[in-house]
């Protein structure tokens, strides 16, 4: 005859190994707990609700005084305090001095120009590197760059 299974406080938990006494005695702590926190917190809300309607009432009363009396209603909700620049330089253009920066001074004379008449444009400009693969960098920063546009390969332009 096969062994009937423990279906008890001490029955396997889920990784097979045996629940202890206290694991066992928690289980049902926090079950019963749950049920009471969730309705201490639904009568919580009821409450609030409650104290809402009355607020919204108040404040119907007050603006129908104000305008029996001719003065100006106030604003219903403060409107939230405006957000300053984001960061990450959007919309801003390329740091001053970078790479970025003097390949839109370079770009700047002529339509669709190749990623070496760049690479000099750049040196004409006065970019001081002594990278040894500065035609490389270039590229790498026209793609990176929103102003520019790749046309064909190695060739790009401005929009």
């Amino acid at each position: 005859m096969p062994r009937r299974k423990k279906r008890g406080p001490y029955a396997k938990a889920t990784n097979g190994r045996r629940r202890g006494r206290r694991a066992a005695r928690m289980v049902g702590h926090y079950g019963a707990g749950m049920g009471q926190a969730l309705s201490s917190l639904k009568g919580y809300v009821a409450e609030l609700m409650t104290q809402r309607s009355q607020l919204d009432a108040q404040i119907q009363a007050v603006e129908q005084a104000l305008r029996v009396m001719g003065a100006p209603a106030p604003h219903a909700v403060a409107a939230p305090a405006p957000r300053g620049p984001r960061k990450g330089g959007r919309g801003r253009g390329p740091r001053a001095g970078s790479l970025k920066e003097f390949v839109l001074k370079a770009m700047t004379g002529g339509g669709v120009m190749s990623v070496a008449a760049i690479t000099d444009g750049v040196r004409a400009a006065g970019y001081k590197t002594k990278n040894k693969t500065l035609a490389k960098s270039v590229g790498i920063a026209l793609t990176q760059l929103p102003g520019a546009r790749k046309v064909s390969r190695g060739k790009f332009r401005l929009k």
